[in-house]
């Protein structure tokens, strides 16, 4: 391909640069004839004019394309022996035409072209030369024109050169651009579809506020053209579900266009339809290319929420009938431990075990008063943090699971010793020592041993409770504080269980600044520690209780 490039050029310029010389021959007879009309009569001049009149109509008429690339060199060298004849006989110095041949044979061929036509020039100046008086004046004019003629085929080949080089140069940058040029707009062709196969609404803002872009989901929620994005949308923003328009100047798209950002803008969209959509929308500047601060366009964001706010009223009003109800029978079993406790000849054992029961049911009631108060998990409530007695906080909680324990015949050894303070709350704290000790009693098989023990350093106190259950894998071990996960085991087992023990174990912990190791095998039992702060120096004043 570029080999034809290359013939095409040269034989346009054959034709250009002989048209060219034709006419300055034609120009130079019409002067000839007017001044000098007796030079007319010279046959070499004629001669030479007649040939120059072949040669043109040669270089116009001749497929240069389909013959060898040499052979376009024959129209500059009959050009010269053209010239050469003109000028034999006659006064008129017409050395300077030959500056034409020279000129397009240094343009498009190599030293050796150039040389043999400075040769051939040479040669036809030394032969008109002749015969004619003056040695000196005929040597100086040969060497005259002969060293112009080199100096300008030398600059030409090298200006030529340098074009061509150039010219390769603008070739390659130019194929990359366009290389540049097709991916960018795959890169786009490919940004568009990907942005018209996601469920979320985007609009692409230009750098100078204006929109590019709208997809599918965008323009499917509020109701706009594909053909005209200019169009008002069908939809209609609210500041609430059945409240006020949103202004125009506030409307999430026009803040984004005027260059704002921002998270979680919360609007109501009501469509032409009559259908409410909730929407979380989020503006962000879309960052140059070269990595400078200036603004490329920004992105908005458009999350339809409406389900996921729907599924939440629904756990809240879920959540708040459940606690509700809860309280009806709470009270119940509360009242009457009361008046159990109340009696004076209820025996020492009963008394105890009734005493738990109230303990449990006021706990269960308090958990329930706040998920009824915040509609959330009760975990998450404000912590009274203050110095606690740990010792107490597990002798409480053993003695609660004593009759679950005796009926699987699983044996708790916690052996009380001296008060041991941490920073925390009582309640939670004990919610804790339930859930972990509750577990282990579950998953030890009858005949098996539950161990409790409390350790303390300068910088921790720590709680460990082991048991001779069934371990876990770790794999398993890695996944225990995702949401209603429970083991393989477990689920196939007779043990009961919902699988947020000890996601809400994890937080409790991480609610005191502790944190929760595991050490399990399969078969072999598991041991759980938590690490709690050490409440600093207190008086018996200031200790809570579960």
């Amino acid at each position: 391909m570029a080999e034809i490039r290359r013939l095409e050029s040269r034989t346009n310029s054959i034709w250009l640069s002989q048209l060219l010389l034709a006419v300055v021959v034609v120009v130079i007879v019409l002067l000839v004839q007017a001044v000098e009309p007796e030079t007319m009569g010279e046959w070499t001049f004629s001669v030479g004019v007649s040939a120059m009149v072949i040669i043109t109509a040669l270089a116009l008429i001749v497929p240069w394309g389909l013959l060898p690339s040499w052979a376009a060199l024959s129209i500059p060298f009959l050009d010269i022996i053209a010239v050469g004849t003109m000028s034999a006989q006659t006064t008129i110095d017409l050395a300077y035409l030959w500056a034409f041949p020279v000129i397009w044979i240094a343009t498009h061929y190599g030293f050796v072209a150039i040389g043999s036509a400075l040769g051939v020039i040479a040669i036809t100046v030394v032969m008109s030369e002749i015969g004619s008086p003056g040695t000196a004046d005929a040597t100086l004019r040969v060497s005259v024109i002969t060293l112009t003629l080199t100096f300008i085929a030398i600059s030409t080949r090298l200006a030529a050169q340098q074009t061509r080089a150039f010219k390769r140069l603008l070739v390659r940058e130019a194929s990359k651009l366009n290389d540049a040029l097709a991916r960018a707009k795959r890169q786009e062709r490919n940004a568009s579809q990907m942005l018209e196969t996601i469920d979320v609404g985007i609009a692409r803002i230009s750098a100078n506020g204006e929109v590019d872009e709208f997809n599918d989901t965008y323009r499917s929620l509020y109701g706009i053209r594909a053909s005209d994005l200019t169009a008002p949308p069908s939809s209609v923003e609210y500041d609430a579900l059945r409240g006020a328009p949103v202004p125009a100047a506030n409307r999430p798209l026009q803040r984004a266009m005027r260059g704002e950002q921002f998270d979680d803008a919360r609007t109501w969209l009501f469509t032409a339809s009559g259908v409410w959509h909730a929407l979380s929308l989020t503006a962000r500047s879309v960052p140059s290319d070269d990595g400078s601060d200036t603004r490329h366009g920004a992105l908005l964001i458009a999350h339809d929420i409406t389900a996921m706010l729907r599924a939440e009223n629904l756990r809240q009003t879920l959540t708040a009938r459940i606690s509700h109800e809860l309280r009806n029978p709470l009270t119940t079993v509360l009242g009457f431990s009361e008046i159990l406790l109340d009696d004076e000849d209820l025996p020492a054992r009963a008394h105890k075990q009734i005493n738990e029961i109230s303990m449990a049911g006021q706990r269960m009631l308090t958990l329930s008063e706040a998920i009824l108060q915040s509609g959330a998990s009760a975990q998450k409530d404000e912590l009274v943090m203050v110095p606690t007695d740990l010792s107490k906080v597990v002798t409480q909680s053993v003695d609660s699971f004593e009759p679950m324990a005796g009926s699987k015949a699983v044996a708790v050894e916690w052996y009380p010793h001296a008060t041991t303070f941490v920073l925390g709350d009582a309640f939670r704290l004990r919610q804790l020592v339930d859930n972990l000790l509750s577990n282990a009693i579950k998953y030890t098989p009858k005949g098996g041993k539950v161990m409790l023990y409390v350790t303390t350093t300068d910088d921790e106190v720590l709680l460990s409770i082991s048991d001779t259950g069934s371990g876990m894998t770790a794999e398993e071990v890695d996944r225990i504080y995702d949401p209603y996960y429970r083991a393989p085991g477990a689920v196939t087992s007779e043990v009961q269980g919902t699988g947020l023990g000890m996601g809400i174990v994890k937080s409790l912990i991480e609610q005191h600044g502790g944190s929760l190791s595991i050490e399990s095998e399969p078969m072999r039992g598991t041991t759980m520690t938590a690490s709690l702060k050490p409440a600093p120096a207190t008086t018996e004043a200031g200790v809570q209780s579960a």
